[in-house]
């Protein structure tokens, strides 16, 4: 983490009450509650905005304006490259809703700026990863990537595969994934339900796998890995860690990284917001070509590009909340689209 910002000890009373509050609310074996990762996510968000008030002068959160809030989204916007900046914003925005909440603000300074804050400030769904790739390199993984991934995972080869292949068809987030429990599984159907309580946008809804998945399946429930590794623990999560607890969030992502650098088609970025740093000071690359997200982009862009799925469809399959993020994320603009429909359903 870079050492300029306090801990969060340090940190304006009202973040540290806040940041016991994300503590509250964080366990990694719940998959209702947020994994501790995210949490300490936030946490850095929280304590480079506690170091802007501190360079802004301003005494309290409380006492911050819309003006003010402007500032730090053209901060934001000039400081962080990626979704960085735009996930920064929406964390703070979080913080001074609770703000509101526990009635020690009135309003929230940021809620002013939010309809229109992408364009505002220049913000981007558009993953910093991608604009680190070189000639020859997509962020969106594919489908002779996953196969080399699923010859190339470590020890725990059943549940490994497992995951590399649902994920890939399915393009469920790695929280969501983490969050499947047992009974969320439809084989005959073939069909997964995401709850609310799980689902990043907190709607349910259902997704399909496909056949190839039924083997792996068979051998991870049926044959006893799953029950040989949760035997000494008493839970109904689909997957299971090391030692019989829910498989993380976080390891699910890792078990994607290692899976591709085995595989020798993975490398190292650049350093984000949460990067360690060396004896110098100076932050380590952590984030990687290849991760669990990248899974995810690759069966938004195959679904997109390779089938007759519409955008509708797959923005449902892929829990946005909003048909236009899916448009945004996958589309190229193309000023011929939908030529060859109005030359055959064209009212006459």
């Amino acid at each position: 983490m870079p050492p300029r910002y306090k801990p969060i000890e340090d940190c304006r009373s009202e973040i540290k009450r806040y940041s016991g509050q994300l503590d509250t609310g964080t366990d990694d074996d719940n998959p209702d509650l947020r994994s501790t990762g995210s949490t300490n996510r936030y946490k850095q968000d929280l304590r480079w905005y506690d170091h802007w008030l501190d360079d802004a002068e301003v005494d309290s959160p409380t006492d911050l304006t819309p003006d003010q809030a402007n500032q730090v989204g053209q901060v934001l916007s000039k400081e962080f490259n990626g979704t960085t900046d735009l996930y920064r914003w929406d964390r703070i925005n979080a913080f001074h809703d609770w703000l509101v909440r526990m009635e020690l603000a009135e309003s929230n300074p940021f809620e002013k700026w939010n309809k229109d804050k992408d364009e505002k400030f220049g913000f981007t769904k558009r993953s910093e990863q991608s604009t680190q790739l070189k000639d020859g390199e997509q962020y969106a993984v594919s489908q002779g990537e996953i196969r080399v991934m699923e010859e190339n995972v470590g020890r725990n080869r059943v549940r490994d595969q497992l995951v590399i292949r649902l994920l890939w068809q399915t393009g469920l987030r790695r929280g969501e994934v983490s969050g499947l429990t047992l009974d969320d599984v439809d084989r005959d159907e073939r069909e997964i339900t995401i709850r609310e309580s799980v689902a990043k946008n907190g709607k349910e809804r259902v997704v399909a796998y496909q056949q190839s998945l039924d083997g792996l399946l068979r051998e991870w429930l049926d044959h006893g890995y799953r029950a040989e590794k949760a035997a000494t623990a008493e839970h109904t999560r689909l997957f299971v860690g090391e030692r019989g607890a829910p498989l993380s969030g976080d390891r699910i992502n890792e078990i994607a990284i290692e899976a591709a650098d085995d595989a020798g088609i993975n490398r190292k970025l650049y350093a984000d917001a949460n990067a360690s740093v060396d004896e110098d000071g100076n932050p380590i690359p952590n984030r990687w070509l290849i991760s669990a997200h990248n899974i995810r982009h690759g069966f938004g862009t195959f679904m997109i590009n390779e089938t007759d799925a519409g955008l509708w469809e797959v923005s449902k399959a892929m829990g946005h909340s909003s048909v236009k993020i899916t448009e945004r994320i996958y589309v190229e603009d193309d000023p011929r689209a939908g030529l060859g429909h109005l030359h055959k359903y064209g009212p006459k």
